[in-house]
């Protein structure tokens, strides 16, 4: 399915007919990307979409020049309330924190016209969904500007601000993002670990080593998370697409898989996935037995003085989820995440607007019964 223009050609092709040259595209798109998303990635998706129950993912892609100008993994439908609704929507799957396209930073005004276009001729209804925009950067604006340009504006479904921190705020130390009084609790706690673990403490980055994903998902499986039945291992293949993942940005030099503890056992791991400019927090880990000397704090204390000290990368994103309090003690600066719903033409919008207040109010009357 194919829209040809003066500027660029929009395709949507299956994830399972992709070519060795589709994905190097892909690839090498990412590196050129306006915003970075690497949920949106062949590392990420192609996984997904084999091990994650969702066989009929596609790949809506921009091209010009020779050249992928923009792409993003997309859907027939929304999964909302246990309903299938008719929304052509980006794909964001269960384990994916960002729902922004990719998008070439030299062309994004043509391209997420292009990519826009698109998805408007391929949905049934004329309905198109982004879950978990990221609203404040050049991609949700391009996407605003073309719906302007029409007369049309989207429809915020969901809004949430999520905890980021940039390097510029770390630079005259931690003081900015922890008191200091949090710091001293927080070294007596690491020294008192120490002590119970008979053993100086060291943060190390296995993310060389192969075996390490599985070390990653046996912790998170000994806590309340492998009781409960969410933790990775405890589905097989949730358990094989992390291993899959962690494997394609191994390759690619982009995972950072840090371990806190000693020579002989690890009390707190952190998998951060590296993508542009940022540092994406994908997956957090700690041995529940040592809770009351916070190993997870204390490893994200060490990541982010390796992070102001080492590491290149110009701001990081918790991918925390909505209502999550993790990282608001001292990651101060906020960033704002939408899932929006474009309509084709104000008829169908408003009755997109309409069905969204009824939900709206329907969330909020039941938390407040």
């Amino acid at each position: 399915m194919r829209r040809r223009s003066a500027h660029g050609v929009a395709t949507l092709l299956p994830l399972k007919e992709l070519a060795s040259r589709d994905i190097a595209a892909w690839r090498e798109l990412a590196t050129q990307a306006a915003e970075p998303n690497p949920f949106f990635e062949p590392e990420c998706v192609l996984p997904a979409a084999r091990h994650l129950g969702e066989p009929d993912v596609g790949l809506l892609v921009v091209t010009g020049g020779g050249e992928w100008l923009a792409c993003m993994p997309v859907i027939a439908h929304l999964r909302r309330w246990h309903t299938r609704l008719p929304v052509f929507a980006a794909w964001r799957n269960l384990y994916g924190c960002l729902g922004t396209p990719l998008v070439a930073g030299s062309a994004v005004e043509i391209a997420t016209e292009r990519l826009l276009e698109q998805a408007f001729r391929a949905s049934s209804f004329g309905v198109v969904g982004f879950p978990w925009l990221g609203e404040d950067g050049p991609v949700a604006r391009g996407l605003r500007a073309t719906l302007a340009a029409s007369g049309r504006e989207p429809t915020l479904h969901r809004s949430f601000e999520r905890a980021v921190v940039r390097r510029a705020t770390l630079a005259d130390g931690f003081d900015a993002v922890i008191s200091a009084r949090h710091q001293r609790n927080l070294g007596r706690l690491s020294r008192r670990l120490a002590e119970v673990l008979e053993a100086p403490l060291m943060v190390s980055d296995q993310s060389e080593s192969a075996g390490a994903a599985e070390d990653f998902m046996a912790l998170e499986g000994s806590g309340w998370k492998g009781e409960a039945g969410t933790a990775l291992r405890s589905n097989p293949a949730h358990a094989a697409y992390f291993n899959e993942l962690c494997a394609g940005f191994r390759a690619a030099g982009r995972l950072q898989l840090l371990a806190l503890g000693t020579a002989d056992r690890s009390v707190s791991y952190k998998c951060n996935l590296l993508a542009g400019d940022a540092v994406f927090c994908f997956k957090i880990a700690h041995d529940e037995s040592f809770a009351r000397y916070r190993p997870g704090v204390q490893l994200e204390l060490e990541m982010l003085e390796r992070f102001r000290d080492e590491m290149s990368e110009m701001w990081m994103d918790s991918c925390a989820a909505p209502d999550s309090k993790l990282f608001e003690d001292f990651w101060p600066e906020r960033r704002p995440i939408g899932t929006y719903v474009l309509t084709a033409n104000d008829t169908i919008g408003r009755t997109i607007n309409h069905a969204a207040r009824i939900s709206r109010a329907g969330r909020g009357a039941d938390r407040a019964s």
